[in-house]
């Protein structure tokens, strides 16, 4: 359930276990770190709050561990999906409401590899991240204030190309507005997700998964994850955008959980 949240190798603000997860992050109340702490084969987690932005976290820790995400309606019939579903059906797709976290984490990744991405990510972090009292092994992303001051030249200590820079910029310098967007629809937050110069369909697409858990939203526009669903679904070894939605078609409401379970048989 949280492994996507901990994709970018080495990333200073997630830290994940086979029985712990913490996230330094940035609310609207400040910096803040939620921590999660559970044994195998027991139900329960413990869920600790650290920062100004504490509280808010724990008000949405339920959605962030999956709680929140309702699957009694996903009932694959397609062996192949009916297996994975088997496999892993204790998946479920958390929701982080973090929205300038994610929308600064998903820039850096844009049109790069995922360890160049990874490498970039550190850096930025790491130079311009906030540190939160009492908590020594996360950093929190950079302030949206932070960033929306600059100039895209000052992100290529980071490895951060002048494209990335200014999305990243742009955002930063509507973060305040779009945080309120999280508490509505994804349908209602698209467009303006979308007016932000350099956030494309790809971005919002990455968004609708991460910030808001929607189960039915498919990534478009990505070099790999067509030709990673027609393997597991078909077995073609390359697809299009077009193909995959055309495979994914009698998923809905579930096809970003077809996604998340193709993800899975391949990492797992």
């Amino acid at each position: 359930t949280l492994g996507p949240l901990a994709m970018l190798a080495a990333d200073p603000t997630v830290r994940l276990s086979v029985n712990s997860f913490d996230r330094a992050t940035i609310t609207p109340e400040g910096p803040g770190v939620i921590s999660a702490r559970w044994q195998p084969g027991v139900s329960t987690v413990t869920v600790q709050a650290a920062g100004d932005g504490g509280d808010w976290l724990l008000q949405r820790a339920p959605a962030l561990l999956g709680l929140s995400d309702d699957v009694s309606s996903f009932q694959p019939m397609d062996p192949v999906v009916k297996g994975l579903w088997a496999r892993f059906r204790g998946d479920r797709i958390p929701r982080t409401s973090t929205i300038w976290h994610d929308i600064a984490w998903t820039v850096v990744q844009q049109r790069v590899h995922r360890r160049d991405a990874a490498r970039h990510w550190r850096r930025l972090v790491s130079g311009l991240g906030v540190s939160i009292p009492g908590v020594d092994h996360l950093k929190a992303p950079p302030e949206p204030d932070s960033i929306a001051k600059r100039h895209y030249s000052e992100f290529r200590q980071f490895g951060i190309d002048s494209r990335r820079s200014q999305a990243l910029i742009n955002a930063a310098q509507v973060a305040s507005q779009i945080q309120s967007l999280v508490d509505r629809p994804i349908e209602e937050a698209r467009p303006a997700l979308r007016s932000i110069p350099g956030i494309g369909q790809w971005t919002v697409g990455c968004l609708s998964g991460f910030t808001w858990g929607d189960p039915d939203t498919v990534i478009v526009g990505d070099s790999g994850i067509p030709s990673l669903i027609a393997a597991v679904l078909v077995g073609e070894r390359r697809a299009s955008d077009e193909r995959m939605l055309e495979l994914l078609e009698a998923y809905r409401p579930h096809r970003y959980r077809v996604l998340k379970l193709a993800f899975a048989s391949r990492t797992h």
